[in-house]
C-alpha cells in the first residue's frame, strides 16, 4: 500500500481535531458540572410521594449535609434538591457562607443555582465583619450582591441599634437602606426617620424625611441630613430646627456636635427665647450651649418683646450671654 503525503496530514488533521473536540466537550462538561449545585452527604433516598423528582439528602451523626455552588457554602440537617430544576431547600441548622461578606443562620432556606438566588426564613441572622442583621425573612440575590427584608429587621452595629420594616443591604458598599418606621437607638439619644442610608464602615446615617433626632437636652429635627453615629456630631439641612431646654434654632443649614454641645447656623436664622420672650435673626450664628451664649453676624437684630411692645437692637454683630432669669444682650460696630 503506498503511503502519501497527502494521506499522512488527513490523519493528523483528523486526530488533532479529535483531541479539539475531546477538549471542547470535557471544558463543556467542567462548566455545565460547575453550575450544578453539589450536594455531599452519606446518607440520600427518594420519597416520590411527598418530594417528586428530587433527591433528599440527610445528616450522618458525624457531619451536616455539605452544599456548594460557585462560591457560596451551605450546611444543613436536610436538603431536598431537584436537579432538573438546579433549586434546593435545606432544613433545620442552615448556615450560609460567603466567605467574609455572609455568614447567615436561619431554620429553612431555598437557593436557585440557575438565577442565584436565596431565601431564607426563621430566626434569620446574618453577620457581617461590622454588623449583625436579625430578621424572621431574608431575601439574598448574589448577582446584585444585595440582601433585603420587607417585614421587620434589626441591624446592631458597633455604637447603635438600627430597626425598620423594611431594608436592603448593598455589599459592595457595605450600605444599609432602611425605610419605613427607621429608629436608631443610642445610650445618649433616639433617631426616628422616614428612610435612612446606614454606612457600615463609618457609622455615617443619611436622613431623608421627618426625622429627629431627641437626647437628653437637645431635639434635632430636619427633614434631609447627616449624622455621624459614632462620633455625635451632624449636618442638616431644609427645614432644620434645633430645640434647647428653653431655646429654639431654625436656619436653612445647621451644624451641631453632642460632644461639646455646640451648634451654628447658616442663613434665615432665628433664635428663639421662650423664657424671656425674644427673638435674634442673621445669617450665621454659632451656640454654645454649656456657656449659655449665643452669637450671631450678618444682617442681625434683636427683637424683645417689653411691656406689650417690642424693642429692636440692629448690629453687625449681636451676642446673648447669661442664664435666662439674667440674660445680656450686647451689639458690636
Amino acid at each position: 500500500m503506498k503511503i502519501t503525503i497527502s494521506t499522512i496530514l488527513f490523519f493528523i488533521t483528523f486526530l488533532c481535531y479529535g483531541q479539539v473536540q475531546q477538549i471542547e466537550n470535557d471544558d463543556s462538561t467542567s462548566a455545565e458540572n460547575d453550575s450544578i449545585i453539589n450536594v455531599i452527604s452519606e446518607y440520600q433516598f427518594i420519597d416520590e410521594e411527598n418530594y417528586p423528582d428530587a433527591i433528599i439528602y440527610a445528616k450522618s451523626d458525624a457531619q451536616q449535609v455539605y452544599v456548594v455552588h460557585q462560591g457560596i457554602k451551605m450546611w444543613c440537617d436536610q436538603a431536598v434538591f431537584y436537579k432538573k430544576d438546579n433549586f434546593l431547600r435545606a432544613l433545620g441548622s442552615v448556615r450560609m457562607n460567603q466567605g467574609d461578606s455572609v455568614l447567615m443562620n436561619s431554620k429553612y432556606a431555598e437557593y436557585n443555582g440557575n438565577t442565584q438566588l436565596a431565601f431564607a426564613a426563621g430566626k434569620v441572622n446574618m453577620r457581617s465583619p461590622e454588623t449583625t442583621l436579625s430578621t424572621d425573612t431574608l431575601y439574598f440575590d448574589r448577582n446584585k450582591q444585595q440582601a433585603y427584608y420587607r417585614s421587620g429587621g434589626t441591624v446592631k452595629d458597633t455604637a447603635s441599634t438600627l430597626t425598620s420594616r423594611v431594608g436592603r443591604f448593598f455589599m459592595q458598599e457595605k450600605k444599609y437602606q432602611f425605610i419605613d418606621d427607621v429608629v436608631i437607638v443610642n445610650p445618649d439619644y433616639i433617631i426616628n426617620s422616614s428612610q435612612v442610608n446606614f454606612y457600615t464602615e463609618t457609622g455615617h446615617a443619611y436622613l431623608y424625611g421627618p426625622s429627629t433626632i431627641k437626647g437628653k437636652a437637645s431635639t434635632v429635627y430636619c427633614e434631609r441630613g447627616f449624622y455621624d453615629t459614632r462620633n455625635d456630631y451632624g449636618h442638616f439641612v431644609k427645614k432644620s430646627r434645633i430645640d434647647y431646654n428653653n431655646r429654639t434654632v431654625t436656619g436653612d443649614s445647621l451644624y451641631f456636635n453632642r460632644v461639646t454641645n455646640f451648634a451654628s447656623a447658616t442663613n434665615n436664622i432665628v433664635v428663639t427665647d421662650t423664657i424671656n420672650n425674644s427673638i435674634i435673626k442673621g445669617h450665621y450664628a454659632e451656640v454654645f450651649r454649656d456657656k449659655d451664649s449665643v452669637f450671631i453676624t450678618k444682617r442681625a437684630v434683636a427683637i424683645s418683646l417689653q411691656e406689650a411692645d417690642s424693642v429692636y437692637i440692629h448690629a453687625d454683630t449681636l451676642m446673648v450671654t447669661g442664664p435666662e432669669d439674667n440674660r445680656i444682650v450686647r451689639g458690636f460696630r
